[in-house]
């Protein structure tokens, strides 16, 4: 099973957030998405305090949208990067498309 990786645990994470399936990937570009969005995928709690994941002013990234109970709960979407260190991210996540993924906090 592949994975998603998340250096916090964010707000948005549904419950049975950690097998969630794949259910389609929509490239955007940082500069064209909302405050309130952008406030909403970033947002998670560290000692009492929310803070925001720090994403650069713009940039190609995707919308991953997720399905958590491996595709039978609530939708939720996070925001990953277009690139890689070494691949097209895009065409990799599109490949996974109606997969069930692992999503994994590495605190």
């Amino acid at each position: 099973m592949r994975q998603i990786k998340f250096a916090h645990r964010y707000i948005k994470f549904p419950r049975d957030y950690a097998r969630s399936k794949l259910l389609d990937v929509f490239p955007v570009r940082l500069q064209d998405l909302s405050p309130t969005f952008l406030a909403y995928d970033t947002a998670y709690e560290d000692a009492g305090e929310i803070k925001h994941y720090p994403l650069p002013k713009s940039g190609n990234y995707m919308i991953l949208l997720l399905q958590a109970g491996s595709g039978h709960g609530q939708i939720w979407t996070t925001l990953r990067s277009q690139w890689g260190k070494s691949c097209d991210k895009l065409k990799y996540y599109q490949g996974l498309i109606g997969q069930e993924i692992e999503c994994k906090v590495i605190l």
